[in-house]
């Protein structure tokens, strides 16, 4: 109606802030599982919601090493002799692994056979003489047959990632969340982020034409969370003392398993009034 004067109510957008958290700037503990404590709380502030929005790994945790027990080979050869390899830790490939087993076998005294390799495809363990492949974490990497004898082995679909992912764990930050993460691992968690040891492009290859996985080599990589996940906030909780686990599919924190002594890493979590 005329005369009458409009309102106009400006509307404010919610606002948003980060949380930046360094594995380096643990008080106590190791970069796969530490606590986080400082004078004062970490983030004061009335938000209802925080997520992930990036993680920057620097991965040196080699996929062939004693303690995630996928250095050793066993081979023997029935009427000749056996022989167990240790591999020295390192990273290597599925070509930079058949090398260096064929090479360890062929120098070890009275096996009784001679050890070689078929490029392929398919890529083959060959011996003169009829041997048997004692199971081992490296031999169930390599995707070799244990147990029966044979004078070629196919080398099956091969995966030397000591980890295919990692989950980033904080009980101080999930612990409100009502909708709760599900996985179909036996282990579940309530997870800040997932990391799939994978490249963003295509993998290179090596000589037998494998792909070079991630977890083959030292990486750092910087990963975005779009869209991230969104785990509910009670408003009126600050957030003090943090602790933080990387766990592997068995659920175990990774040191458990693997030497993880090179490993840092840093997030990016944002946190929203909305």
């Amino acid at each position: 109606m005329s005369g009458d004067r409009i309102q106009h109510v400006q509307i404010r957008q919610p606002a948003t802030a980060n949380l930046m958290v360094d594995s380096g700037d643990r008080t106590s503990g190791n970069a796969d599982n530490f606590t986080i404590q400082k004078k004062n709380s970490i983030l004061n502030g009335f938000f209802h919601r925080i997520a992930t929005t990036e993680v920057i790994l620097n991965w040196n945790v080699p996929n062939i090493q004693a303690k995630y027990d996928s250095d050793k080979f066993i081979v023997a050869v029935p009427g000749g002799g056996t022989a167990a390899i240790v591999l020295p830790e390192g990273f290597y490939t599925v070509a930079q692994v058949l090398t260096a087993i064929v090479t360890a076998l062929n120098a070890t005294p009275g096996i009784g056979a001679v050890f070689s390799i078929t490029a392929g495809p398919p890529v083959t363990l060959n011996s003169t003489a009829a041997f048997i492949i004692t199971e081992t974490p490296l031999s169930n990497m390599l995707g070799l047959e244990p147990g029966v004898s044979s004078t070629v082995f196919v080398v099956l679909n091969p995966d030397l990632r000591i980890y295919k992912y990692i989950d980033f764990l904080s009980s101080q930050l999930t612990y409100n969340q009502k909708l709760k993460d599900a996985s179909t691992n036996p282990t579940d968690n309530n997870v800040l982020c997932r990391w799939y040891f994978a490249w963003s492009q295509t993998p290179l290859v090596d000589s037998y034409n494998f792909p070079i996985l991630q977890g083959y080599s030292q990486f750092v990589e910087r990963r975005l969370f779009n869209y991230p996940k969104q785990i509910r906030w009670e408003s009126n909780m600050p957030v003090g003392q943090l602790g933080f686990q990387l766990v592997g599919p068995n659920g175990k924190v990774l040191s458990q398993d693997a030497d993880v002594v090179f490993l840092d890493w840093e997030m990016t979590l944002q946190v929203s009034e909305d």
